[in-house]
């Protein structure tokens, strides 16, 4: 009898676990306007993207990105754009990117010289938490920044 319990306790457990990601995979779907920032001694990074994500489980980000080096009036634009596929698995969201593409749109004449874009990956994915997702908010974690990803319903 205690197996038997023990396996209906796994069961709806999974089937709770299931049934969240199937409510994350619905409300993700549509549009969302994101902002992310990145702030370290020597630069700061912030990033501001429109996100589609479609039914088909497909994925188009657009967006700019700043780099400011602190205390210099100097600051560089980025153009972003990629596409890819997403997953949702739990409170995880899982993309992985077909293409990324980024342009230096305020001094492309630096990019000879400093090479920065070098340091952005043409294919880039990950997994991020889901913090909040609702009718109007999302809240992602990534491992590599201290802030959560805001965004809001487009």
């Amino acid at each position: 009898m205690r197996y038997f319990y023990l396996l209906c306790c796994c069961l709806y457990s999974g089937f709770s676990v299931a049934t969240q990601a199937a409510e994350n995979m619905s409300l993700l779907q549509g549009k969302w306007d994101c902002t992310a920032a990145l702030r370290q001694p020597l630069y700061q990074l912030n990033l501001t993207t429109q996100e589609h994500y479609l039914a088909s489980h497909q994925y188009v980000t657009k967006g700019t990105l700043i780099a400011r080096l602190p205390g210099q009036p100097i600051e560089v634009s980025y153009s972003v754009a990629g596409n890819g596929t997403w997953k949702v698995a739990g409170d995880k969201l899982i993309l992985e990117a077909n293409d990324l593409k980024v342009e230096n749109l305020t001094h492309p004449e630096w990019e000879a010289i400093l090479n920065l874009k070098q340091y952005i990956p043409k294919h880039a994915g990950g997994t991020l938490d889901i913090i909040r997702l609702d009718q109007q908010h999302l809240s992602l974690k990534a491992k590599n920044l201290p802030d959560n990803i805001q965004c809001h319903r487009s």
